[in-house]
């Protein structure tokens, strides 16, 4: 077959259904990617089961260097750096939570404990904050309002 006037003998496609596959591909992303990032960090009921969630934020002025270790009942749990956070589901109950800097800058290791007394379904988080020699662990958490505001 020879073709005439027009050249090849190939389909030209129109850049217009090329830009509406491309559209509808983007669409999906941002669809799938706004799913999946959620409205907060709080456990549902039906994932906590009858037990209790636990969040604890690092304050974002905690310290470059110096990270920040987290025990619950005298057990290592983590260490977290900048920016990091932790998420646990606990059992409900009575809890000895305790945080100490590391490596400690004053050559001292100091730890701090909180007592707290978690309830079944209930959310608890906190935010530990550097004070000149000890750390404070404060009720309430960071809240995540997504990349942008």
């Amino acid at each position: 077959m020879i073709a005439t006037r027009g050249g090849p003998l190939m389909k030209n496609y129109n850049s217009g259904s090329k830009l509406v596959v491309l559209l509808f591909a983007a669409i999906n992303l941002a669809t799938a990617a706004a799913v999946w990032a959620g409205g907060g960090y709080d456990y549902s009921r039906g994932e906590l089961m009858g037990n209790s969630g636990l969040t604890i934020w690092r304050a974002a002025d905690f310290g470059n260097v110096i990270g920040l270790s987290i025990y619950i009942d005298g057990i290592p749990i983590t260490t977290l750096s900048r920016g990091e956070g932790y998420r646990a589901i606990v059992r409900p109950g009575h809890h000895r939570l305790s945080v100490t800097d590391t490596p400690s800058p004053y050559g001292k290791t100091k730890f701090t404990h909180r007592t707290i007394d978690l309830v079944p379904g209930q959310n608890y988080s906190f935010t530990a904050l550097w004070e000149v020699e000890t750390i404070l662990l404060e009720d309430g958490g960071y809240q995540f309002h997504g990349f942008y505001r």
